[in-house]
């Protein structure tokens, strides 16, 4: 049989062959069909989980024609085989064959239908024992036992189907049967055969064992932790030829509002004119509304407070929201044509209803303010005039107001536009702000970056006039509407007070005692990062292991942002996996950004959130239109104002990001559909901090791992997260969001005594650095402060966000506690949870209030707690907060920062990482230009080589298998052998050039002198564009 069995199974057809010439077993054709091919790749073991394990499968492959896949049958102890026929037997039905598997399909179908794109794996030893039994089948391929009701696949109950032979005969069992073959010995000696004698014994072992493994009952796969088959299917407007039309101005309505106004005089020439007027400014229908209601008129009104009848004030009302909510409308809509379709002309239209909106909020207030509201009953009825009566900065004159704006636009412009110096290159300048970061980011050099740091804020330096005028406005809007500073009007929206009534409560001194709370943790990850940078930067000028950190050091020049070291500084090399299976489950679905939506929504109505209106389908934009210039940023959730419409604008991609931000927009909308029924007034988030800690709750749900694997988006082993991965996690979080915590107190704690006259505009700057150090444990550059400057200007929380920095704080703290609320008892905090719809139920009813309650009172439905509490956010970072303790501990680290000033040692400095680089944001590694080298380029000082080159010790020379095409000065790694093109020299080279000629003009190369430090030059250039035809063409050959 050894010497003849190959013979055999060539001349029965085991190895068939394809209609393109490939050789494929014939026990994995199906008779009269075109079964899918099983590669050599593909003849691998699966499991079911690495937890369900040890019931061993092979690959799946498709059935023909659409029928169901059967299961692998265990392999036999090896019997002694009936003399072969000289004709191979006809091919069992392919109904047979299927007919087994199906019943017991019927028996054990797992109801959930999920399968994993990732179970393939398997050990040496399975691997093995899988060869051995190819090679059984082949030897047996006809006669191959029936499936038993014992041998089932636990891939059955997620679409997954081993390969399978032909099956549903059973083997015979009185056929005709020559003398046994004697038993191989042992270590038999090799003859002329396929497979060596020896394998014998341990194909009987293995088949042994797979018996064994068979007899166990197998496990399933786990159940998903949210069932999506009982949420009722919608339209989403995919079919909708509407979708997505941009709004337009309704010019009726304009008509109409003109001609409400023309009633008097000749009314044709009055007509005309207002008509030009009107087609003189962008937005026309703003102009139209303006005095188009008795709610535009400031003149002839009542004394303040001088109109006690509570029937007249509830009229006013009603009309009021009336007029509120078209003029509201109007901005609304000329703010996403703008944004989703961005122009100057769009902007100026935008910017024209904003000023007509500011107008109306004045007229509307000062009418407002004729009602005694003390004199009501009606507590809705009074917050409602609370509402209209609070101006803001609007209720600066004109002069004052344009004088707030200004200031405002020559800060943000001046510091986007001011530019600085390299280190020891002189003007003219041309590094601006962004390139700054760029800097801070990738560069490890801290004499470069504390150089531009210093310089930048030199520069920015004649801005303090600009800031202390804002700040003396705000102060003296903040008293038109009643507060006695700025500070008390920003914190108003916190601490509850109005101009009536005192603040329920200090909200600075409640954040001082939650800091306090958070300050251990907030102190070990200091430590732990004041080490790491002692390691990136080389223990730099300034930095010591028991004080404050320089603020330069951490990559990046806005205060608080530690996120661009994670990658330089993770406490493990294992990152998470979960991101590339979502990616991939995206793309392997075809799964659009809408559908990323559309996910997130059924997750939402599957917890008891209501449907939401076609309308939000066919009019979002879920993703960027590159026909349009779009705003994308910040991505937003929009109430439309009519109480019927509501819509998202993001320029979504696809990926695990985008996916949780998904969800954080639809509970912001969701939060606007569930309060629309409110009366106009009440028809807001009660705070913003609320509103985005609700988002950011929904975030933190849609990465819990139970619900990605409901999705079908991860595989079940990755449903239990490495402890590893979590603290990674945790601590790029932490870098990221925790850590600007202490910066955001600091900030409003400097504003604050600056409005309130605490602070001399002599020691603005040193008062700066004071709180800074207090708070986060962060130093100037220098050790003398600059009283001339003003460092605080390089913070755009400080120069673009004129509103409290605590707000974030707030909005951290309480999504904790709201997460704690929505989570069953015992849940892991840092990996979500699974919501019901009952336990959804308390978020719902504060969300249908809107602003008519507080958001202590808000938070107290939710919670049962109507206070800010750390408990919950530190119970999140658990494991982080562990893992800091032990390693800062083994590592002997001086936590905190009042030390002494003692210098690191050169054993106590952490080994750069073998990856090495920092990215952007924690992104992909990027190198410095003077790290890299590229094809024809110089690494004899360890550069990297780019663009599929390798060091030969001094020069980047092109890959094994790839060849050199040169151009002029360039060298190019290409994988075509340029003279089998025809465009070769002989010698390697290519034939393309520029060449003299008496027909053509070129222009002279420009240069630019090389200076300053090296590696940043400019090389000189030519117009070659002559060239281009030819490259284009040697590139297509070539590739």
């Amino acid at each position: 049989w050894q010497l003849l069995g190959p013979l055999f199974l060539l001349a029965t057809g085991a190895l068939a062959q394809t209609a393109d010439g490939e050789q494929m077993p014939a026990t994995q054709l199906v008779s009269g069909s075109t079964a899918p091919r099983i590669r050599a790749g593909d003849q691998i073991v699966h499991r079911s989980a690495d937890s369900f394990a040890d019931y061993d499968v092979l690959h799946p492959v498709e059935a023909t024609h659409g029928e169901a896949p059967s299961t692998t049958t265990p392999v036999p102890e090896p019997t002694p085989e009936p003399e072969p026929e000289p004709e191979p037997t006809a091919e069992p039905a392919a109904k047979d064959i299927e007919e087994a598997p199906r019943a017991r399909a019927l028996s054990s179908k797992n109801h959930h239908g999920l399968r994993s794109a990732t179970e393939e794996h398997g050990d040496h030893h399975e691997h093995a024992h899988h060869e051995q039994q190819q090679e059984h089948n082949h030897e047996h391929h006809q006669e191959e036992p029936a499936i038993t009701e014992n041998a089932e696949s636990p891939f059955e109950d997620s679409g997954f189907a081993p390969a399978k032979g032909p099956q549903g005969a059973p083997p015979p069992e009185s056929a005709p049967e020559p003398a046994p073959e004697p038993a191989p010995e042992p270590e038999p000696e090799p003859e002329p055969k396929p497979e060596p004698a020896a394998h014998a014994p341990t194909h009987a072992m293995k088949s042994a064992e797979k018996k064994e493994t068979v007899e166990e009952p197998p496990v399933p796969l786990p159940e998903p932790a949210i069932k999506f088959d009982n949420i009722e299917s919608e339209d989403y407007g995919n079919d909708d030829d509407t979708a997505a039309v941009p709004d337009t101005i309704d010019n009726e309505a304009i008509q109409e509002l003109v001609d409400r106004f023309l009633n008097q005089g000749d009314v044709i020439i009055q007509d005309i004119v207002y008509k030009e007027i009107l087609q003189s400014f962008a937005n026309p229908q703003a102009q139209a509304m303006v005095n188009s209601s008795p709610y535009w008129t400031t003149e002839n009104l009542e004394a303040p407070g001088s109109i006690k009848d509570e029937t007249e004030a509830k009229e006013w009302m009603k009309g009021y929201a009336e007029e509120a909510r078209k003029m509201l409308q109007l901005v609304t809509k000329s703010g996403w044509m703008y944004f989703t379709n961005a122009s100057p002309t769009l902007n100026k239209a935008l910017n024209e209803a904003e000023e007509v909106m500011a107008r109306f909020v004045r007229a509307t207030a000062k009418q407002a303010k004729q009602f005694d509201t003390a004199a009501f009953a009606d507590e809705a009825l009074k917050k409602q005039f609370g509402y209209v009566t609070f101006e803001g900065m609007s209720a600066l004159n004109e002069a004052d107001a344009e004088a707030f704006s200004s200031a405002n636009m020559q800060m943000n412009k001046k510091a986007a536009d001011v530019t600085v110096c390299d280190l020891d290159l002189p003007p003219p300048c041309a590094l601006k702000k962004i390139d700054l970061e760029s800097i801070a980011h990738i560069d490890k050099d801290s004499t470069r970056i504390a150089h531009l740091y210093k310089t930048f804020n030199q520069n920015v330096a004649s801005l303090k006039g600009n800031y202390q005028k804002i700040i003396e406005l705000t102060n003296k809007g903040a008293k038109m509407n009643g507060f006695g500073s700025g500070s008390s009007m920003w914190l108003s929206s916190f601490d509850l007070s109005t101009k009536d009534t005192p603040p329920a409560f200090d909200v600075m001194n409640k954040l001082n005692e939650l800091y306090k709370q958070v300050s251990p943790f907030y102190k070990q990850l200091h430590a732990y990062m004041r080490r790491q940078i002692a390691g990136l930067y080389k223990n730099p000028e300034g930095l010591t292991k028991d004080q404050a950190i320089p603020a330069h050091l951490f990559g990046t020049l806005e205060g608080g942002d530690w996120s661009a070291h994670y990658l330089d500084t993770k406490p493990y090399e294992d990152e998470d996996t979960v991101p590339e299976e979502m990616l991939a489950a995206f793309h392997d679905k075809n799964i659009t950004q809408k559908e990323m939506f559309v996910k997130a929504y059924r997750y939402f109505k599957a917890v008891g959130f209501p449907a939401l209106p076609k309308s939000f389908w066919t009019n979002s934009v879920f993703a960027r239109v590159w026909s349009k210039d779009m705003i994308c940023n910040p991505p937003a959730a929009i109430d439309m104002r009519d109480g019927e419409e509501f819509r998202v604008k993001m320029c979504a991609q696809l990926g695990d990001t985008d996916f949780k931000r998904a969800h954080s927009l639809l509970a912001q909308t969701f939060y606007q559909y569930l309060y629309r029924k409110q009366p106009f007034s009440f028809r807001e988030a009660t705070n913003p901090s609320f509103n985005e800690a609700i988002a950011n709750v929904f975030s933190i749900l849609a990465a819990n791992t139970d619900y990605l694997f409901s999705q079908s988006l991860i595989a079940p082993e990755s449903l239990v997260p490495k402890e590893s991965q979590v603290i990674n996690r945790l601590y790029k979080e932490a870098l990221t969001n925790f850590a600007k915590l202490p910066f955001d107190l600091a900030a409003d704690e400097w504003r604050i005594e600056y409005f309130n006259g605490k602070t001399a505009p002599s020691k603005l700057n040193e008062r700066w650095w004071q709180l800074r150090e207090r708070y986060e444990g962060i130093k100037p550059v220098t050790a003398a402060v600059n009283a001339s400057t003003l460092d605080a200007l390089i913070n755009t929380a400080i120069v673009q966000e004129h509103s409290p920095a605590t707000r974030q704080m707030i909005t951290y703290v309480m999504q904790f506690q709201i997460l704690k609320a929505l989570c069953p008892e015992g849940a892991i905090l840092s990996e979500g949870c699974i919501l019901s719809e009952d336990t959804t139920g308390k978020l719902r009813e504060a969300m249908e209030k809107g602003s008519s309650i507080n958001w202590l009172e808000a938070l107290k439905i939710v919670t049962g707690k109507a206070e800010l509490d750390v408990a919950p956010l530190l119970e999140y970072y658990e494991p982080l907060i562990n893992w800091l303790q032990n390693t800062n501990e083994v590592d002997q680290v001086i936590v905190g920062w009042e030390g002494e000033g003692v210098r690191f040692t050169s054993e106590e400095i952490p080994a750069p990482r073998a990856d090495g680089g920092s990215g952007l944001g924690g992104g992909p590694s990027v190198l410095s230009e003077d790290r890299v080298a590229y094809p024809g380029g110089d690494c004899s000082n360890g550069q990297e080589c780019l663009l599929e080159s390798v060091c030969d010790g001094k020069m980047c020379v092109c890959a094994p298998g790839l060849f050199t095409l040169t151009l002029g000065t360039s060298i190019n790694c290409v994988p075509g052998n340029p003279a089998d093109k025809g465009f070769g020299d002989g010698q390697g080279g290519l034939v393309i050039g520029l060449f003299p000629s008496e027909n053509t003009t070129t222009m002279a190369p420009t240069t630019t002198t090389k200076r300053g430090r090296g590696g940043r030059s400019r090389k000189a250039s030519s117009s070659a564009f002559g060239l281009l035809p030819l490259l284009a063409l040697a590139c297509a050959l070539l590739f």
